[in-house]
């Protein structure tokens, strides 16, 4: 609030009080808008709150009402030779596996050489061409080398900065020792590797090699081959020893050969199935708090014409209570099936706070005994049918926020905001109004002000006047 000190100054009034007491009065008009402004402030805050909690749960409920989520599978068998995983396209029940053979990648290795930095190739003072190929690559590893790059130390750094699928390392069995050795950096057969230099024989003496004939300088220290692994019965071929092709579902990791035949048993994965209901009922739960917080009501004196501070922004709002009354509704809506209500799956609602609690033990045995039955339950017919599912539609309906459908919550927000714009509006129109007001207050307290300074100045001056006079008088009788 502005204040206007230099009123008064000619009239000895005190307006600049009086100003401002006309001011505070003239803005306590904008209390009663700023007032509503909070109250719906407050209530948008709490529906984005009911929002925020209704999305988490159709987040939970819509993995209930998902075949993939009561599909999903693991591995309960112990394996040596390999480990496995697995998704929800994978096939309950038990295969007969054995590992007759590890993928491999070859790896080569040169003869012994005294020094790591002596040239091996000619000295042609032009360059020759280094090409490392694999069936397994479209493209040969190809690098060109100098004179001086046909060192040990050289030609294992143009192999590597080339960055191809093979990799090249100097070995140091001595002082006068110094080896170059090979190796594919994928697995499988078809990674064997053969060796050619073009425009050196010198070199292509000293490192060349044709894994087709596997003959030449360099000497085969693991040879490439695929892995080998037998499914009940069926051997299957791969190039390496991840395999994700061999059962729907399923990734093989082999790591030893077996020594005998082993069997992976996959089973429905109960742990999984009852994490996704654990997760739904606490965000179920999380939502009975928010609606609870949003709609506290607390009790003042009676005599009282109040209402307390620490009320919920949406006491007796409908929108909530037709939230709460669609959830209980459909909790107590009976499905078809062997469980036809949540609390044959140890899943029930206490009646005070409305949050539902799970009986862990009653849960793992409906999963375990009847696991189809539970997802039947939860799914129905994935269409009208079933409690996640009919929830997950209930819930579609009140978060929506297409245009010409929007949903409950939408809406609410929608007409808020509508109102928090009048009131804007509404307290901006005020406010010019009273800036106005007071504009005029202020013109007609500068008139008084000089009118009552040009008063006093007159009155100052015929009081000066009849002094004189009244003194000139007393002289002439003298």
């Amino acid at each position: 609030m502005a204040t206007i000190s230099n009123l008064g100054v000619g009239s000895g009034l005190d307006l600049s009080t009086l100003y401002d007491n006309l001011q505070t009065a003239e803005e306590t008009k904008l209390t009663t808008i700023t007032d509503q402004q909070t109250k719906y402030q407050s209530q948008l805050s709490a529906y984005g709150k009911i929002q925020s909690a209704l999305t988490t749960l159709q987040t939970a409920t819509t993995a209930l009402a998902t075949s993939t989520t009561w599909n999903s599978t693991s591995v309960s068998s112990t394996n040596t030779a390999f480990s496995a995983t697995t998704t929800s396209e994978a096939t309950v029940g038990s295969y007969t596996l054995n590992v007759q053979q590890l993928a491999k990648a070859q790896v080569l290795m040169s003869g012994a050489f005294t020094s790591n930095s002596t040239q091996l190739g000619e000295t042609t003072g032009t360059t020759r061409t280094l090409t490392i190929s694999q069936a397994d690559t479209d493209t040969p590893l190809t690098v060109t080398l100098s004179d001086s790059d046909t060192s040990l130390q050289g030609i294992a750094n143009a192999i590597n900065n080339a960055n191809g699928n093979v990799t090249a390392t100097i070995v140091k069995a001595s002082d006068s020792d110094y080896r170059l050795m090979l190796t594919s950096k994928s697995t499988g057969a078809d990674s064997a590797m053969t060796v050619t230099v073009t425009g050196d024989d010198t070199l292509q003496a000293a490192i060349g090699y044709d894994s087709s004939t596997s003959t030449g300088a360099l000497t085969q220290q693991t040879a490439a081959q695929d892995a080998i692994v037998s499914v009940n019965g069926i051997s299957v071929q791969r190039d390496t020893n991840t395999i994700d092709d061999a059962l729907p579902g399923v990734t093989l990791t082999l790591s030893a050969v077996s020594t005998s035949d082993e069997t992976l048993t996959i089973s429905r994965a109960t742990d999984d199935n009852k994490t996704a209901i654990t997760t739904w009922v606490n965000a179920y739960n999380s939502l009975q708090t928010t609606l609870a917080s949003v709609t506290k009501y607390v009790a003042v004196d009676a005599n009282s014409d109040s209402q307390s501070t620490d009320n919920g922004a949406l006491v007796g709002d409908s929108n909530v209570r037709f939230i709460k009354s669609q959830l209980s509704g459909l909790l107590s809506t009976s499905q078809d099936g062997t469980y036809a209500i949540m609390a044959q799956l140890g899943i029930t609602q206490d009646p005070t706070s409305g949050k539902l609690v799970i009986d862990d033990d009653k849960l793992t045995e409906a999963l375990s005994d009847n696991p189809d039955a539970v997802s039947s339950y939860f799914i129905g017919d994935g269409e009208t049918t079933g409690f996640a599912t009919q929830l997950d539609t209930k819930l579609t309906n009140m978060l929506s926020t297409s245009t010409g459908s929007e949903g409950m919550i939408q809406t609410a927000q929608d007409g808020i905001n509508a109102i928090l714009d009048s009131l804007s509006d509404r307290y901006d129109a005020m406010q010019a109004s009273i800036d106005a007001t007071m504009e005029r207050y202020k013109t007609q307290f500068t008139a008084l002000d000089t009118l009552m300074s040009q008063l006093s100045a007159t009155s100052s001056y015929l009081t000066s006047l009849f002094s004189s006079s009244s003194s000139t008088s007393s002289s002439s009788s003298s």
